[in-house]
């Protein structure tokens, strides 16, 4: 994919596996960030990943500035997420077959601000659509009160990003997860599900 003086590619399958290590730091240097505060491990965040070339329509975007990973995106059908993450829409109106789950848009500090996460999503969001099987596109996001001690005072949260990418905020779509923070304790963060429906001709749907 053309980006300039950036590359992008889509992997899916096998050719997810030479980027798991890279992918897998990425993470970990960004999720340390808040609002996560987590604090990962290689090991676990490459068996995480190592999923995402064996779940059927994974997917990754790696993001390169030259040879280097400066930025990724992650995506899976819902239903291939464990239950204890997929409860939240067992009485809800929207079916799991047919809902793609953004993992995530991640970009290193110093590229942000550019537009690289808004042209991600859309490459993300034209490839999800070419499938034709989904018709939501689901991401979560942590709660965090205004209050948070450990709170930037140049943080600012997603919310209004999402909003203008066309995602709706489902207040009672919400799980709430353990992981280990930055002191090493294991902690549960409660995470929000937002909704962007996706145009899918409905004969793809037909029986």
């Amino acid at each position: 994919m053309d980006w300039g003086k950036y590359k992008l590619e889509l992997c899916t399958g096998p050719a997810v596996i030479p980027h798991l290590s890279e992918i897998a730091r990425l993470r970990i240097t960004i999720f340390g960030e808040y609002p996560y505060l987590y604090k990962g491990s290689r090991e676990i965040e490459t068996k995480y990943l190592r999923a995402y070339a064996d779940t059927p329509d994974a997917c990754v975007f790696v993001a390169r500035d030259g040879d280097a990973i400066i930025g990724a995106g992650t995506g899976v059908p819902l239903r291939g997420e464990p239950a204890t993450f997929t409860a939240p829409f067992a009485d809800s109106p929207f079916s799991l077959d047919t809902i793609y789950y953004l993992g995530e848009v991640l970009f290193l500090p110093g590229y942000r601000g550019q537009g690289l996460g808004s042209r991600l999503l859309k490459e993300f969001e034209e490839h999800i659509h070419s499938l034709g099987r989904y018709r939501h596109l689901a991401c979560a996001t942590i709660e965090r009160p205004e209050d948070h001690p450990p709170r930037p005072d140049d943080y600012h949260p997603i919310d209004g990003y999402l909003t203008r990418a066309g995602f709706t905020r489902y207040p009672e779509l919400r799980v709430t997860l353990p992981w280990p923070d930055l002191e090493g304790e294991v902690t549960d963060n409660t995470m929000v599900f937002w909704m962007k429906e996706l145009f899918v001709p409905p004969s793809a749907f037909t029986p």
